[in-house]
């Protein structure tokens, strides 16, 4: 394959994408409840080495949701298990820090045969930033396999103990996403298991993905699984000027690029970004970066960039590159702002695209027989430092209540858990039409949504995790809009569930009153889980209560009343006048 096809083959995957196949339409994770599932677990199996030796029973136990597989239940709560399905651990490692982190299996009675994972975690001394996350495996028979942290509210924590259950599968064939692997990270090192390895890591210089590094150079050798300063990625000038243009891996998992250089009499050295193919061959712009150039001896800072940068060297006696060294710098067009980027732009008055970022579809929320929301990526001419996106939506006419909304969301911590999407500014149709193009900085950790409502269904799109593009959601309209939370609705009403409605979690008073955190997904919610809390002793009064800001506790809703939230920190209470007990958060 030439140089060109490699790299339009990676140019539209992030640096968290790099090396995976072709874009695929397939459902997200948290959507395909036909195939994610949870139960439970006896609270002695959690931390007792002989986990594996649990009895196993043939009782019937009830389901801790109306209709199997369930999703983020306590595996606390689980008494009975089928016959050869009792928990047993996995794969476990520990931490320098003394962080343990243990996978567990298991096959409860009260479903027909599944077998459910889940994971614990027992963070060492002093730490005081730790996380728990599950992880999925995606695997549909197309020959494209990716993992995805599980986006559940009970699938990750940052207190010690476990997480919920969800479906598990030891092997292939069998299609779908299944939760087959854990990983917790100290803030110092991240280590991760699955049903093949337990591997420990260095966190690296940064949380996750790092979007670039200030001191590619002071980085611990030990922080990186190789360094690359290949000598044909080397110039000189007959100065002796010269610049070397390096790739490193981070254990962690982040792919960066750098330039070190020697400036013995004056003049500077920088890097380029790689565009694509033009027409008059490759195209190249200079990367304007904080820190990408320098005109002294050194290095620049380290950036994930995909698919390729180039390193160059200039003074008095010449001008060289490190790669396709008879294209100069392309430099970019006039823009129609000031300041770049530019918003409130029509993609039709784009006259000029970067090579390869002409305008192609990376995201289809489409309803069936109903509306639809595509989003186009391109790259104008006059700005090869950013990403456009707009929206293209087709809705019905003369139906009420149809728009199309383009949205952006954020990275929230070292298992890529998303935050709320948010509409972006100005980009809402509410009829067929062309949004305006929203910029995205390829190197944050924002990322582009969109939401179309026909008036009766409603479908989602995002790029989230390291999935692949093109995943939809859907849903049928409720009573509130998709994306809004929709505070105060009883469990009851909700005739159909996107994600199972399950018992979360239980407390009990002395006198045996219970009360149940529970929670699920609406089917007419996009984004949004929702909790409650729900007694049937009498005698008692329930409440559910969230974390405020400064770390107290209020209460938030009244026993089976829904509050949306990240399942984090919310629990469920109880009192009978005299003794108040409740729930445990996992944040």
């Amino acid at each position: 394959m030439d140089k060109g096809s490699t790299r339009r083959a990676a140019r539209r995957r992030g640096p968290e994408e790099r090396g995976r196949g072709n874009r695929r339409n397939r459902p997200r994770w948290w959507s395909r409840c036909a195939v994610l599932a949870v139960a439970a677990v006896g609270a002695a199996l959690l931390t007792a080495p002989s986990a594996q030796a649990a009895p196993a029973a043939a009782t019937a136990e009830t389901a801790p949701c109306p209709q199997t597989p369930c999703e983020g239940a306590d595996p606390g709560q689980v008494t009975a298990w089928k016959s050869g399905g009792a928990p047993k651990v996995l794969k476990q490692t520990t931490l320098a820090s003394g962080t343990k982190i243990i996978q567990y299996t298991g096959t409860p009675a009260w479903d027909s045969g599944r077998a459910y994972t889940w994971a614990e975690v027992q963070f060492g001394s002093g730490v005081e930033n730790g996380r728990l996350w599950l992880r999925a495996t995606d695997d549909w028979g197309d020959g494209i396999r990716t993992i995805n942290s599980v986006q559940h509210p009970r699938a990750h924590r940052d207190t010690t103990g476990t997480t919920g259950m969800f479906l598990y599968l030891a092997v292939a064939p069998a299609r779908g996403a299944f939760a087959n692997g854990a990983c917790a990270s100290d803030g110092t090192e991240r280590g991760c298991l699955d049903q093949y390895a337990a591997t420990v890591v260095p966190a690296g210089p940064c949380e996750a993905w790092c979007a670039e590094v200030a001191d590619p150079g002071a980085v611990p050798a030990s922080d990186w699984s190789y360094v690359d300063r290949t000598s044909y990625r080397r110039v000189e000038l007959p100065s002796g000027a010269s610049v070397q243009s390096v790739r490193g891996n981070l254990k962690q998992g982040t792919h960066l690029n750098w330039a070190e250089g020697v400036l013995p009499a004056g003049g500077r050295f920088w890097l380029e970004a790689w565009q694509g193919q033009g027409r008059w061959g490759q195209v190249y712009s200079e990367f304007a970066r904080t820190g990408a150039s320098r005109s002294t001896t050194g290095s620049t800072r380290a950036f994930s960039w995909s698919p390729e940068l180039r390193a160059c060297v200039s003074d008095s006696t010449g001008t060289k590159c490190t790669a396709d060294d008879d294209y100069p710098a392309t430099p970019a067009a006039q823009a129609p702002c000031a300041t770049l980027p530019c918003s409130g732009i029509d993609p039709a008055s784009v006259t000029e695209w970067m090579p390869n970022y002409d305008g192609d579809v990376v995201e289809d929320a489409n309803i069936y027989l109903g509306g639809r929301l595509r989003i186009h990526q391109g790259r104008p001419a006059w700005d090869p430092y950013h990403m456009y996106y707009w929206g293209e939506a087709e809705l019905p006419p003369g139906r009420p209540g149809v728009s199309a909304t383009l949205m952006t969301h954020k990275a929230d911590g070292p298992d890529s858990h998303r935050a709320r999407p948010e509409p972006v500014p100005g980009a809402t149709l509410t009829a067929s039409g062309t949004t305006t193009m929203v910029a995205i900085d390829p190197l944050s950790d924002e990322k582009i949504a969109g939401l179309v409502v026909d008036g009766q269904k409603w479908a989602f799109v995002t790029q989230q995790d390291n999935t692949i593009y093109q995943e939809s959601v859907q849903g049928t309209v409720g009573p509130c809009a998709p994306d809004t939370p929709c505070q105060g609705a009883a469990p009851a009403s909700v005739a159909t569930w996107g994600s199972q409605r399950t018992d979360w979690a239980t407390a009990s008073l002395p006198n045996g009153a219970r009360v149940t955190l529970a929670g699920g997904r609406p089917d007419w919610s996009a984004t949004d889980f929702y909790a409650w809390a729900h007694s049937d002793s009498a005698g008692v009064t329930a409440w559910l209560e969230d974390r405020q800001p400064g770390g107290t506790y209020t209460e938030v809703a009244d026993a089976d009343l829904m509050k949306a939230t990240d399942g984090r920190y919310v629990r469920a209470c109880l009192s009978d006048g005299t003794t108040t007990k409740c729930t445990q958060p996992t944040g």
